[in-house]
């Protein structure tokens, strides 16, 4: 029975169909720039995966969310310098979101302020149409009287 395995295993090994140089030297360099793995990092995960250029990258893709899942998770800068910078973004990002909800506030300020003057021109032209018609009815009157 392991006699029929060991053969078995280099008959699977010889069944992988290993890609001529120049495809292989492709894969690579496409993996090396999709992912930040070094060369025989590359060589080691495509003969893992019997050369298959898309289960290597998504293969990489997985691993490195769950670790930057588990790196914010705990989000402890191991350095004074990463404390440092930490707190230079905090500081950036919420100096931006009252930057835009400022710029937010002064445009609804601005639209409340714009449409008070245009009722208060529409009042003002309401109020100057009723006094020229009450000019006009007073002329009318003495006209009226003096004849």
């Amino acid at each position: 029975m392991s006699a029929e395995k060991d053969s078995a295993q280099p008959a699977a090994a010889a069944a992988i169909s290993v890609p001529p140089p120049g495809v292989l030297d492709t894969m690579i360099r496409v993996i090396m720039g999709q992912t930040e793995m070094t060369h025989e990092e590359v060589v080691s995960a495509l003969e893992r995966t019997n050369y298959d250029l898309k289960r290597v990258i998504r293969d990489y893709m997985t691993a490195s969310t769950t670790t930057s899942a588990t790196a914010s998770a705990t989000n402890t800068p191991s350095s004074t310098n990463q404390l440092r910078f930490s707190e230079i973004r905090s500081f950036m990002d919420k100096s931006d979101l009252m930057y835009y909800r400022r710029q937010e506030m002064n445009r609804i300020y601005n639209e409340v302020l714009e449409r008070k003057k245009a009722e208060a021109a529409a009042a003002a032209a309401l109020a100057a149409t009723a006094v020229a018609e009450t000019e006009t009815e007073t002329e009318t009157e003495t006209t009226v009287s003096k004849l």
